[in-house]
């Protein structure tokens, strides 16, 4: 395949949208969306000079993670740009992957939750997937590995991929389980699911290396999720047979933070309010074990690369790592996600490739921008309007205008559908969910340990989040994007 050529982007402008009905509240504007950059940021030209794309995506990773993933630093942060403020914007597995496949927020693409009338693969329309755009535009495309909870060999196989190879039974197994493997499943018995994801991708990048067309890869892994097992029991994750006892020594990073084991969450919202001290060697075993199903994956990026560059195509290919959430071990003493903490929000997110420059961004990215980001870099028409704003500018070293409030939202499996639902801005994370409601002041309280939200000196700030809260809920394409304006400091 040629190198990649990279393209010209032309200015960015800002459009003023809608002013605030409040008397002397926000301007509001939109940063630009993939759709509206369309003439200017996105790539044209024949299949032969786009850029392949790897995307891998590990499984309820926290951001802080990657310390110990010394291969996907090496290979893909210190080549490459790391955006060091993205979050998953609505943590939880279904709805953060079905994000990452349609480009729209939940209310948008319909799953708000794992399971229940608004949940699970069942909600997603499989007729609305990105992968299609690419296959028109001339793109190989190939999925391996963790698909959306609730998918099985009995569902429809979305349209858009040449390669079809989910985990489609044992799913959260990791020893037993079985791959689609196109329409002719292949069950796996005492094998470990991460080194049997990473040779499946790399045997689906050999075969479309070997065709002039550019490709698509997805390559979404189990690890660290915990494991259930065939009892339905919950427990830690697994380790590859090579990593048994490795980090026997490691403790968690929640326990250098203030919001561990929270001695006072009274102030706090429904999910933290009434919850016991977590165990402290629980936390520690967990932590541990999530450390060791890392280590495969981390090698699982290294053949990636390795398998990139033995057949001539790692010079040509944009390898995103990313996580669909983050995870608490501790903090405000809880354990898990589907809520909206730092923590639970904050996650990875590495691009190395052709024209991306290396060093850090922290521009305020989300997962739901990852789709628009992709096909700008592909030069490919996205087939509906995306809620997400491509950050191809940032990546290849430029400034770039960007929304300063970003829609920050958790489902329930019950009632209509949704949990708490707030916003995001530099300073403050702000939720409500009836009549429960947050207030973080980042600033001053980074470890989230004080609600502001009944805080007098905070009500105008509360408003003024409010409002913006109100302006996203139901929004759509560059409607989530807009820029508000600043806020005022509390009195």
């Amino acid at each position: 395949m040629q190198a990649w050529v990279r393209g010209a982007f032309g200015a960015l402008m800002m459009l003023l949208v809608v002013a605030s009905a409040i008397t002397g509240a926000d301007q509001v504007t939109s940063a630009p969306t993939a759709v509206q950059a369309a003439s200017g940021s996105v790539l044209t030209g024949p299949p032969e000079s786009r850029p392949n794309i790897v995307f891998v995506m590990a499984d309820d990773m926290r951001d802080d993670d990657i310390r110990w993933m010394p291969h996907t630093r090496e290979l893909l942060a210190e080549r490459g740009m790391d955006l060091t403020d993205a979050i998953s914007p609505h943590p939880l597995c279904c709805p953060a992957r079905a994000q990452l496949l349609t480009g729209q927020y939940a209310q948008n693409n319909g799953v708000q939750h794992n399971a229940g009338p608004f949940g699970g693969f069942q909600a997603l329309d499989p007729a609305q997937e990105i992968s299609a755009w690419f296959k028109r535009a001339g793109y190989q495309t190939g999925f391996i590995g963790k698909f959306l909870n609730g998918y099985s060999a009995d569902d429809v196989r979305p349209a858009g991929w040449n390669r079809w190879d989910p985990l489609s039974a044992g799913v959260y197994d990791y020893f037993d389980f079985a791959f689609e493997n196109d329409g002719d499943p292949e069950i796996f018995r005492d094998s470990y699911v991460t080194a049997v994801i990473a040779a499946r991708t790399n045997d689906t990048v050999r075969e479309f290396a070997r065709s002039d067309e550019p490709f698509l890869v997805y390559s979404w892994h189990l690890g660290p999720h915990y494991r259930i097992t065939p009892r339905g029991r919950a427990v830690p994750p697994p380790a590859a047979p090579e990593d048994k006892g490795t980090y026997a020594d490691e403790l968690p990073p929640s326990f250098e933070t203030g919001s561990f084991n929270e001695p006072d969450v009274l102030d706090q919202p429904r999910p933290f309010r009434l919850r016991r001290l977590a165990d402290e060697a629980d936390v520690v075993t967990e932590h541990r074990a999530r450390l060791r199903s890392l280590q495969s994956v981390d090698r699982a990026v290294a053949s990636l690369v390795e398998t990139l560059r033995s057949t001539g195509e790692l010079n040509d290919t944009v390898i995103v790592f990313t996580s669909d959430n983050g995870y608490s071990l501790g903090e405000h003493r809880f354990l898990g996600k589907n809520v909206l903490t730092r923590e639970v929000l904050d996650v990875p997110l590495l691009v190395r490739g052709p024209g991306v420059e290396h060093g850090t961004s922290d521009l305020p990215v989300t997962l739901v921008d990852v789709p628009a980001t992709l096909t700008s870099l592909a030069g490919v028409q996205p087939g509906w309007q995306l809620d997400g704003s491509s950050f191809v500018p940032s990546l290849h070293g430029q400034d770039q205008p960007f929304r300063d409030t970003t829609l920050v939202q958790t489902g329930d499996d019950g009632g209509d559908g949704w949990a708490y639902r707030g916003v995001r801005t530099d300073r403050y994370l702000y939720g409500v969910n009836g009549s429960d409601g947050f207030l973080y002041d980042d600033l001053l309280d980074p470890a989230q340990q004080v609600n502001r939200y009944d805080d007098p000196a905070y009500y105008e700030i509360r408003a003024r989040l409010e409002q913006r809260r109100r302006a996203l809920l139901s929004c759509q394409g560059e409607a989530c994007n807009r820029t508000f304006g600043l806020l005022p400091d509390p009195t």
